[in-house]
């Protein structure tokens, strides 16, 4: 008798607030200034989206159907354009650089486990954690804070799909 093979499992994570303890969303952005000429607070882009979206979300109406939830979902774009227009006029990540976006991935808390579960997952040849999947962040900042306690082997088979850094 031939044995049945071992049906694989790909296992994609999220980022934030998943495989981090914390929402990493303020270590993205710089930090506050008074300086003059300094963007805002990121406290106030903060702002400005949560009402962007509460606003939205109100005119929208319902979304107890799965096909509201999908019509909803697509027609977010002029939203999220808003809230990236916002943060462009007022130049909050004027002057950064990828190595800022380094140093800050360093602060990244993970959730307690995550690197244990990946080290066993790794040791099964039936299991490949494949990789994140994140649609508002940056891969340099990802992959800085997730080599802070991952080998190269990890590393190696492990995908990132995020947003890409340019200045």
């Amino acid at each position: 008798m031939i044995p049945a093979a071992r049906t694989k499992l790909w296992i994609f994570v999220d980022w934030d607030e998943t495989i981090t303890s914390h929402d990493t969303l303020s270590l993205v952005a710089p930090p506050d200034s008074s300086e003059p000429g300094a963007p805002p607070p990121f406290s106030y882009f903060v702002q400005c989206y949560l009402k962007l979206m509460r606003d939205y979300e109100q005119s929208f109406g319902p979304r107890d159907t799965l096909e509201q939830q999908l019509a909803y979902l697509e027609s977010l774009g002029p939203v999220e354009k808003t809230s990236v227009r916002k943060v462009e006029e007022k130049g909050l990540f004027k002057g950064v650089t990828e190595e800022d976006l380094k140093k800050r991935a360093q602060q990244v808390e993970f959730r307690n486990g995550w690197k244990e579960f990946t080290e066993q997952a790794m040791k099964r040849d039936n299991v490949q954690i494949m990789g994140i999947l994140s649609v508002n962040w940056s891969t340099v900042f990802i992959s800085s804070a997730l080599r802070r306690i991952h080998d190269d082997a990890f590393m190696e088979q492990f995908e990132i799909r995020a947003n890409v850094w340019s200045v």
